[in-house]
């Protein structure tokens, strides 16, 4: 059971380390569509770049799901301190497993129900880029399953080496 319990904490890890990477890339990337976008502007007479408006589009919500993938992570995302502040013990340690088995239930419900209609909206295109409008609603699909699987990982981590291991998020000590 061990062995299990280390193996979703390293699928957790990495997991986490791959959502730093896609908030940094896209981050990156969105500075620099914009900036351009706004340099080119000013100095040319073409009015920017075409694909400018919806690059950002696409890319903003890989950005923001793998923030909430981190957050969760750290036990920082749908969380109910509050309640764990007022237990003691194994009913705080059920109380962690209810509520996260809540989270990742309704999860994936979101994540099915994101393809559901990143189904329906790959049947149009953007104006410009000529890509299908479904890469946002799989974004959530994606990043759903992943907050999932994250939010199992932090909830082992606490059933293996107890409610002192517990990630929990700290603004001061976020970094990417």
């Amino acid at each position: 059971m061990s062995r299990l319990y280390s193996a979703v904490d390293l699928v957790g890890g990495a997991i986490v380390a791959f959502a730093r990477i896609v908030i940094i890339l896209s981050g990156i990337a969105l500075t620099v569509v914009t900036t351009a976008n706004v340099v080119i502007r000013y100095v040319s007479t073409s009015g920017g770049l075409s694909y400018a408006q919806e690059l950002p589009m696409l890319m903003f919500p890989w950005f923001i799901i793998a923030g909430i993938v981190i957050a969760a992570h750290a036990g920082g995302h749908m969380a109910v301190e509050w309640l764990y502040d007022k237990l003691d013990g194994r009913p705080r340690t059920i109380a962690l497993v209810v509520a996260n088995g809540i989270s990742v239930a309704a999860f994936l419900v979101l994540a099915y129900q994101s393809s559901v209609v990143a189904e329906i909206a790959g049947a149009e295109q953007s104006a410009v880029l000529q890509l299908p409008n479904s890469i946002g609603y799989y974004s959530l699909s994606i990043g759903a399953v992943l907050v999932a699987v994250v939010t199992i990982a932090a909830t082992a981590r606490v059933l293996r080496l107890g409610w002192d291991h517990r990630l929990e998020i700290k603004p001061e000590e976020i970094a990417l």
